[in-house]
This record gives C-alpha cells, structure tokens and sequence, in this order.
C-alpha cells in the first residue's frame, strides 16, 4: 500500500470520526463561547464562504450590583440590593448559519445567525432549582486579518462578538409555581495566534484570546403574601460579567474537498470552555 493510499484512507477515517462526532454532540442535550476557528484570514480577495457553526460550552458567570423590587396587588411595596452571587456551571448550546467574505488575501469578514438554548441549576437561590431556556434568537460576527504568511505558517488575529437572548422558567419540584427568567448576553473575543500546515489537506491552530461577557439576569416570581393575602410580585434583576477572561485555544482544520472546510476546536478560560465545530463551502 502507498503512501497516497494510506493518506487517503488515514482521510476518510478522520472525516467519519468527526462526522459522527458532530451528530453525537447535536443530537444530545449540550452544554457560550462560539467557534474562532484559525485565527488567520481563510478567503482570497471576493472570495465567499457560507457554512454552519455549532459550540458547546460551560461557564461560571459573575452577578452583581444587583436590585430587587416588589409589588403587592400592583403597587410599589419594598425595594433593596440584591445580593451578589456565581452563576455556576451556565451550560448553553448555539447554532449558526454564517457567511463570510474576503475583504482582501488578508482581511476576511463574517456574519451569523442561529439559536440558543440554557440551562444552570441550584445557583441563583441555592434551592436545588433548575432552568431550562426555550429556543431563542443569537446573532454574532466579526473580523480576522492575517499579519504574517511564510506558506506553511500564517499569524494573525481575530475579533468577534455575539448577542444571545434567554428566555425560561426556573423550577423546583417543592415550588408552587416558576420564576421567570431572562438572560441577555454580549459576549467579546479577541485572539492572535498562528496556523500551521501540518500536512497536505490537515492543519493546526490556536493561541491565547481575551473573553468579555456583559449582560443583564432577570428573575420574576409570585406569591401569596402571607400577613395581606394579596399578590407578592418580586424582581430580581443583576449584572453580569465574566469571572476570567484570558484563555487559550487549539484547533484542527481538514480540507474534505477543494471547497469543503471541517473545523474543531477546544477553548478554555478559567471560567470557562467550549468545544467549537464548523463545516464551510467556498465557491
């Protein structure tokens, strides 16, 4: 057997393994960092590429300068802060439909929209809670610029951002009834690194990123006042931020044809990490 062979076969290995990897992480309940993928422009000048973006990620997200209001039959009863506290173990999923255009060899731009989907437990009133979010609306995009190409080497960066809303109930069986909750998130990374041409077809990626989370959390319940027998609305609303935001991140990227990109990729913060994947058509 030749070496042509065994790389075409070491090939088609490797697509089937990640083929079936892609299929168990989306049919399977997930874990909201989103895929970087290398951090190089990957477009010639006019060059378009449309695919599809998929990541799983786990986060610990800080809440502060919190306020709590409450309502009885409608009318302004008590106000306070809130105490402050970590979200732990925040587990979200996104899926994005993108595309991407080569502003020139080195500068290439991009654009998603997708969905999101949450869940955290036992954090926010340490009740043994759960939250489960509804399929909401999440929309990113960003930048990426090559400073240094030597062929097989290419250095350079990335920018990009995301929006993502979370809307749902939080639950425990011995509650009467659910809070309402609801998360906006505004997320900001920030990377420089390098890909390396590994061999023909396959390369690796990766270097350190900054991670910024911004956003609001919102929770609103009811209850019978116990002395009035009225209705007992409180709000719970606080800020977030993330609790880490240097990381680092690696990756690999596979030429299934001429015009067809696989990525896969880990990122991790001490806060946080993701597993990124994506599959890419240039024209």
């Amino acid at each position: 057997m030749d070496a042509a062979m065994i790389l075409n076969k070491i090939q088609k290995i490797w697509t089937l393994s990640m083929i079936c990897l892609v299929v168990g992480l989306v049919t399977s309940t997930a874990l909201a960092l989103d895929p970087m993928g290398p951090p190089v422009a990957g477009l010639a000048e006019g060059q378009v590429k449309v695919g599809i973006d998929y990541s799983h990620s786990s986060m610990d997200l800080e809440l502060g300068d919190g306020t709590w209001v409450e309502q009885l039959d409608g009318v302004l009863f008590d106000t306070g802060e809130a105490v402050p506290f970590t979200l732990k173990d925040f587990k979200a999923y996104r899926t994005y439909a993108g595309i991407g255009y080569g502003a020139s060899d080195r500068l290439e731009a991009f654009v998603r929209v997708g969905g999101t989907e949450a869940r955290f437990g036992d954090s926010v009133w340490q009740d043994q809670e759960e939250f489960d979010s509804s399929t909401d609306f999440a929309v990113g995009g960003g930048l990426k610029a090559t400073f240094y190409d030597d062929g097989a080497l290419q250095v350079g960066g990335l920018i990009q951002g995301s929006w993502a809303q979370y809307n749902g109930t939080l639950f425990a069986p011995q509650w009467l009834a659910a809070d309402r909750v609801e998360i906006d998130l505004t997320e900001v990374q920030i990377a420089v690194g390098a890909a390396y041409t590994w061999a023909e077809r396959f390369s690796i990626y990766g270097g350190p990123f900054l991670h910024f989370v911004s956003g609001d959390f919102d929770d609103t319940f009811s209850a019978v006042d116990a002395t009035t027998g009225g209705l007992l609305t409180s709000n719970y609303v606080w800020e977030i931020d993330e609790d880490s935001v240097f990381g680092g991140y690696f990756g690999a990227q596979l030429e299934l044809t001429d015009r067809c990109v696989f990525n896969i990729e880990y990122q991790r913060t001490a806060a946080a990490d993701a597993v990124g994947l994506s599959l890419m058509f240039k024209n």
